[in-house]
């Protein structure tokens, strides 16, 4: 195998046990990655509208719609008008809400402690320096 292979299969690797990790912890907090996404912008962006969460997530309007209405409905989210534009509403988080987001925050935090216990700082400067070139290369690509 060349070089070029064994880093492929380890960020493979890598990107499958972060996410087993999390799909083990969303199904703990009995959610969803989409649900978590959601609690998670509208945590970072409040009272945003659907559209500008669809657009973030690259997902359709329907889509968007359906997830905040499953969140709105366990009371994770709730929904206002927006007093701009009456046909829009902004969408912030519950208490419970907040709450759940909270725990997704902590547990992101607990997997980049496990992820990086034996780093030196320096290592974790110069990791996260290739990431984000290799997100770099990616997003490029796509061009």
């Amino acid at each position: 195998m060349d070089h070029e292979a064994m880093v492929a299969r380890e960020v493979l690797v890598l990107a499958r046990k972060i996410t087993c990790r999390r799909n083990r912890h969303l199904r703990q907090l009995d959610l969803t990655i989409e649900q978590a996404d959601a609690l998670i912008y509208f945590g970072d962006h409040p009272q945003q509208s659907m559209a500008a969460f669809k657009t973030v997530q690259q997902i359709t309007h329907q889509t968007a719609r359906l997830i905040i209405q499953r969140l709105v409905k366990r009371k994770l989210l709730v929904l206002t008008a927006d007093p701009n534009d009456g046909r829009s509403k902004r969408v912030a988080l519950t208490a419970a809400g907040q709450s759940k987001r909270e725990q997704l925050r902590q547990h992101g935090w607990q997997t980049s402690a496990a992820l990086f216990k034996q780093f030196t700082p320096v290592q974790q400067q110069t990791f996260l320096a290739l990431l984000k070139l290799a997100n770099q290369s990616l997003e490029s690509s796509e061009d």
